[in-house]
C-alpha cells in the first residue's frame, strides 16, 4: 500500500544536516526508551508533605536510601545534592535519586512552602533533563497535591493505592513536561498537528506548513529527534487509538480501524500485529477474557 505521508528528494540528507546549528537534543529518545523499560514501574513510599519552614526549617546532610521529589510551591530553598550548591525558588522541582548526599535549608527572604515526596522504586529513575526543573505553573499539580495528602493521611482501605494511583499522574505530567521542554518546537509543532488530526489524511506537506519548514528537512529533523518517521508516529497512534477501542467490549474489528482512521482493514490489521504484537482479533478476545472475569 502506498503511504500518504512520504517524500523523496534527491538531495543528501547529510546537507540538511549539516545546516543544523544546535546541540542536539537526545534527552527525548533516550528517556522515551527508558519509559518502555519501565511499563512495570513501582514506586513504595516513605513519607510525603507538604509543609510550610519556618526559618529553622533545614534536612541534616545525609546520603538517602530513597528517591526525594521536591516541589518549591512558595519562597526559596537551598539544597546541596553530593556537595553541588542549587537554589530553588517557586514553581521549580528538583529530583533527588537514592544514593544521593542531601541537605538543605530555608533562604530567610519570603516564606518557603514546599510539597516533598520520599519513595522506594523497583527501577532507577530516568534523570530529569536539568536538575533543576522550571514548571510555567503547577496549576495542574495542586489539586493532585491536594488529593495525594487527604488520601496520605487516612487510615482508610486502599488509601496507599490511591496514593500511588495519584503519585503516577505526578510523575508521568513531570516526565511529559521535561520532554516537552527539551523537544525541538518544529517536532513538537508536528506531533501537535498529527495528535489532532489523527483519523485524517496527513501529507509531509501538512507537517512542513505547520513547521514553517522545507518538507525534506522537516521528515529528517522528526527522524532525527525522536528515532522515528512522522509516518511511524502518526501510525503508531492510531494504532494505539484502535487497541484502547478494541479494549471495549461490543466493537467489531473493522469499527475500530475505520474510527482510528484506516480504510484498508487488510493493512490495518498487519499494522496492529507488528505494533502491538496480537491480531485484533486475538488482541480483543484477551481483553473480553479480562472483562468477563472482572
Amino acid at each position: 500500500m502506498s503511504e500518504i505521508l512520504s517524500f523523496s528528494s534527491s538531495l543528501s540528507l547529510s546537507s540538511f544536516f549539516a545546516m543544523i546549528n544546535r546541540k542536539v537534543k537526545v534527552f527525548l529518545y533516550k528517556l522515551k526508551k527508558e519509559e518502555r523499560k519501565m511499563e512495570d514501574f513501582s514506586v513504595a513510599f516513605r513519607y510525603a508533605i507538604q509543609r510550610e519552614c519556618t526559618l529553622e526549617w533545614g534536612v541534616k546532610r545525609d546520603r538517602i536510601d530513597y528517591n526525594n521529589l521536591v516541589f518549591i510551591l512558595k519562597g526559596k530553598a537551598c539544597y546541596k545534592i553530593d556537595d553541588q550548591e542549587l537554589i530553588l525558588s517557586e514553581n521549580q522541582v528538583l529530583l533527588i535519586p537514592a544514593g544521593s548526599l542531601r541537605e538543605a535549608h530555608r533562604l530567610p527572604e519570603v516564606p518557603l512552602t514546599l510539597q516533598s515526596f520520599d519513595f522506594y522504586s523497583d527501577q532507577p529513575l530516568p534523570a530529569l533533563p536539568q536538575r533543576v526543573l522550571t514548571l510555567d505553573r503547577l496549576d495542574f499539580y495542586l489539586p493532585l497535591f491536594q488529593d495525594f495528602n487527604r488520601h496520605w493521611l487516612t487510615d482508610k482501605p486502599l488509601s496507599r493505592l490511591h496514593c500511588k494511583s495519584v503519585f503516577y499522574q505526578i510523575l508521568d505530567e513531570l516526565y511529559q513536561t521535561a520532554w516537552a521542554q527539551q523537544e525541538n518546537p518544529h517536532v513538537r509543532q508536528m506531533k501537535n498537528y498529527i495528535e489532532s488530526h489523527l483519523t485524517q489524511s496527513i501529507t509531509m506537506e501538512d507537517l512542513a506548513w505547520v513547521s514553517g519548514l522545507n518538507v525534506v528537512y522537516c521528515g529528517a529533523l522528526f527522524k532525527q529527534e525522536t528515532g522515528m518517521s512522522a509516518l511511524r508516529y502518526w501510525r503508531t497512534l492510531q494504532i494505539r487509538k484502535a487497541a484502547q477501542l478494541l479494549s471495549e467490549p461490543d466493537i467489531s474489528v473493522s469499527e475500530a480501524a475505520w474510527q482510528a482512521g484506516f480504510d484498508d482493514l487488510f493493512y490495518f490489521s498487519k499494522l496492529f500485529k507488528e505494533i502491538q504484537g496480537l491480531s485484533p482479533k486475538a488482541y480483543q478476545r484477551r481483553h473480553a477474557g479480562q472483562h468477563s472475569s472482572q
